[in-house]
């Protein structure tokens, strides 16, 4: 399969998680050593298919922006494959937690599974949540639905509220859409919110303006949420568990601002 096309389709995978996104993404750009020329645009196309997903910006602007590119992108490729976050949760847990998420987030289910003894309150997100309590299921792995009507009445009695990190920027985080609203709940009842933030989601300010900027946020369609690093108890990342966010969201890359200019497509 030819470079490009090979990146035509990573752009298309919908529903493919981070690590299998950046991988393939990393693996299809490394195949563009022959053609240099086209590196800029194919990053430009991948970030544009995927606005939301922090980590393809992230291998992108360190891409463009390093001396041996290349070589970079199969560096990181292998960073992203083992991130450390998901360990550091399970370390942050109880045993036999019971732990309310929303959405599908990756780095989340990836602990909760590895556990074994975790039960998984998911909160539905665009049918994301639904999806994975199925897909849980056919692991007979436990997890519950727990539909916007019971949210109030299911925070009462939860050990953990885990939000994930689409992206951050210098002090706020887009998540899925309903994020907030469980924010908001955890809070009124006295629970701890633990922001989980896997490696490569942490973007500089021009990148972070540029992909807020982009998803028209002012429209209650859009179905993202942007909330302030403030309300979280505290943050679990690569590096571990941190109360002390003016460190916890240094950028993991430059700011590679020709990602910003739009593609001819």
């Amino acid at each position: 399969m030819h470079p490009i096309e090979r990146l035509r389709y990573v752009a298309r995978a919908d529903g493919a998680g981070p690590s299998l996104l950046v991988r393939e993404t990393a693996h299809a750009l490394c195949d563009l050593d022959t053609d240099p020329q086209s590196l800029i645009l194919a990053c430009r196309r991948i970030v544009e298919r995927h606005p939301t997903m922090a980590q393809l910006w992230w291998l992108c602007a360190n891409v463009l922006t390093a001396t041996e590119p290349f070589a970079r992108a199969r560096e990181l490729a292998h960073v992203v494959e083992r991130d450390p976050t998901p360990g550091h949760l399970d370390d942050d847990l109880p045993d036999d937690a019971s732990v309310l998420i929303i959405g599908w987030p990756s780095s989340c289910v990836k602990t909760l599974v590895q556990r074994g003894d975790a039960t998984m309150l998911v909160v539905d997100s665009h049918g994301e949540g639904e999806a994975l309590v199925n897909r849980l299921h056919d692991a007979e792995v436990a997890a519950e639905l727990v539909p916007f009507e019971y949210l109030a009445g299911v925070m009462r009695s939860v050990d953990a509220v885990l939000i994930e990190a689409l992206a951050c920027g210098p002090d706020s985080v887009l998540c899925v859409g309903g994020s907030r609203t469980v924010v908001d709940v955890a809070r009124a009842h006295d629970k701890a919110v633990t922001l989980v933030a896997g490696v490569g989601t942490r973007l500089p300010d021009p990148l972070w303006r540029g992909m807020v900027d982009a998803l028209v946020l002012d429209d209650w369609r859009a179905g993202l949420d942007v909330i302030d690093a403030r309300v979280f108890a505290r943050i679990v990342g690569p590096t571990g568990v941190s109360t002390d966010f003016s460190k916890s969201f240094v950028a993991e890359c430059a700011a590679a601002t020709e990602l910003l200019r739009r593609s001819v497509i």
